[in-house]
């Protein structure tokens, strides 16, 4: 999952576990901060943010199980499908923003604004790459904006540079493009599994008790 996937999960989340605001805050800022912490979740940060970085891992490992995600990397030529899990993240996010109103009542643009707000809240918990990544999502409000195709596109591209392969970029985006029918039919099977996992397992337990977790 993306960010705008990854926010909304950590929104689920803190309903299903009936989170305080202070909770749910820290919540949707792991849910963005966990992207930039390897290894060990550092045990001085606050209870929430641990706590959100703990959803935003059992969020991947969930994604990395689910036989629906394993069907949309599959949609990729073969060629591609070592990095399809990165592409298919992207793809989520756009998914979820043109069909936000089938899974929301709140407007995307008050969700977005309540994320940055949860990230400013707890920016001095973000490393540079993290600050930089929480200022871009504020200037062009990212996570209201994965509807349009040049911000999944944009994201393609950060990727593969990042990977040293910007020269698939072209090839990337057209297959892609090309998955687009399939990908809309795995999200809707996949992403209602994802939210409802929540009232299985619980990220506060699970950093209170990682051995089991």
């Amino acid at each position: 999952m993306n960010f705008l996937a990854h926010c909304s999960l950590a929104h689920d989340a803190a309903e299903v576990w009936q989170c305080s605001e202070q909770e749910r805050i820290g919540l949707l800022a792991g849910a963005v901060i966990g992207d930039f912490v390897k290894g060990p979740i550092p045990t001085d940060w606050p209870t929430p943010l641990r706590a959100g970085a703990r959803l935003h891992r059992k969020v991947d490992a969930l994604s990395n199980l689910n036989p629906a995600i394993r069907t949309n990397c599959n949609r990729f030529p073969t060629h591609l499908r070592r990095l399809a899990p990165i592409f298919v993240d992207l793809l989520a996010d756009h998914c979820l923003s043109l069909n936000w109103q089938t899974h929301y009542d709140m407007e995307i643009e008050y969700f977005s604004q309540t994320c940055y707000a949860a990230l400013e809240e707890y920016a001095q918990f973000q490393n540079p790459n993290a600050q930089a990544l929480s200022q871009y999502m504020r200037n062009v409000d990212l996570l209201a904006s994965y509807d349009e195709w040049p911000h999944v596109r944009r994201g393609i591209k950060s990727v593969l540079r990042r990977l040293r392969q910007e020269g698939l970029l072209e090839e990337v985006e057209t297959a892609s493009l090309a998955t687009l029918a399939g990908t809309h039919t795995d999200f809707a099977t996949y992403y209602p599994d994802l939210r409802q996992a929540w009232h299985s397992w619980n990220a506060f337990d699970a950093i209170a008790a990682p051995q089991n977790s």
